[in-house]
């Protein structure tokens, strides 16, 4: 090519030079594979650094592998199960994890796993605070120590006795017409509050003898309360005669028969208020009541002990004489009577 051809000339030469080097790239990166092949985003940005959504662009490997079933699959059973912490007591725990022959273990939701059994995870529900109650221990042990073993009045009580306490839901009616109720049922047996209750005119009574029931369900699901009988517990050879706190006088053959030893009344929170316009422009709110009553359940044995002990306390006591015999102390020259 010579350098004094016309301009046309030469423009037109390098434009088909152009075309031709142009065509052969294209068709030489067609033959390579895609994946080769280097990928440019092109954004308005003139600088890729100053690009803000350059990471949000850029596709992330792991999104790509998470779409396989069989590693999405492997992946959730992993975080699903339990990480135990290494301990000596790691043998124990997963034995216990394992389902036993007599049932199967519990099954939760789907998903989620068992649940760890390492004392680490249980130290925080079953021992909060374990300096209090090493400090109790402590404190149980020299009191143990102290009394060389022998219960006190209260300790031997409670071993030999039962009790159950109940307190209803707040009742929609005021302190001062649920107290009568709860004065009339105290101190009688469960069958003859009952019986009270189901003729009462009161209309509060039917809520109490429901209650009263569920109580004196309970006292025998729970305590065991009432079961002599049942379990052959060795009756009273003959009926006992007592006297109860209210000076009458009862007939025990059964000791386990439940009775009402308490009932109260508590007040609970308002229900509303209602407005209540008066005479010469004055006005007022009524509040709606609610309250509640609770009940102490024992067995008849509570009160053979309690007349037991007054009539002990008596006899300690001796006759009583309205002038002592005793030798007169501090004597002086007044009269003193």
């Amino acid at each position: 090519m010579s350098l004094h051809q016309p301009s046309r000339r030469l423009i037109a030469l390098a434009t088909t030079n152009v075309s031709r080097n142009a065509h052969a790239h294209l068709s030489r990166a067609a033959s390579l594979p895609r994946a080769s092949l280097p990928s440019t985003t092109r954004s308005k940005w003139s600088m890729s650094r100053l690009n803000p959504f350059r990471n949000s662009q850029q596709q992330d490997p792991t999104s790509a592998a998470l779409d396989d079933p069989t590693l999405r699959k492997r992946m959730m059973g992993e975080a699903a199960t339990p990480k135990l912490s290494t301990s000596i007591f790691a043998d124990e725990v997963a034995a216990a994890e394992q389902p036993t022959e007599e049932g199967a273990a519990v099954q939760g939701p789907p998903g989620a796993g068992a649940p760890s059994l390492s004392p680490a995870n249980l130290s925080a529900t079953q021992d909060p605070d374990p300096r209090s109650r090493l400090r109790w221990e402590r404190k149980m042990v020299v009191r143990m120590v102290r009394r060389n073993g022998a219960e006190s009045r209260q300790d031997i009580i409670r071993r030999t006795e039962r009790e159950m306490r109940y307190k209803t839901p707040y009742l929609p009616t005021s302190m001062k017409k649920l107290v009568h109720l709860a004065h009339q049922i105290a101190g009688k047996t469960v069958e003859d509050a009952l019986v009270q209750m189901q003729y009462s005119k009161k209309k509060m009574a039917r809520e109490v003898r429901h209650f009263l029931e569920i109580a004196r369900d309970r006292a025998v699901v729970e305590n065991g309360m009432g079961l002599g009988k049942v379990n052959g517990e060795a009756p009273l050879e003959k009926p006992r005669k007592i006297k109860d706190s209210e000076g009458k006088w009862l007939t025990i053959d059964d000791p386990s028969r439940i009775y009402i030893a308490q009932a109260w009344v508590g007040k609970g929170p308002s229900r509303g208020s209602r407005l209540v316009h008066m005479g010469r422009g004055r006005k007022s709110t009524h509040k709606k009541p609610s309250t509640s009553i609770s009940f102490v359940l024992k067995e008849e044995r509570t009160r053979i002990r309690i007349y037991d002990e007054l009539r002990a306390k008596e006899a300690r006591h001796g006759p009583w004489v309205h002038l002592p015999n005793r030798p007169i102390s501090a004597q002086r020259q007044y009269y003193t009577w």
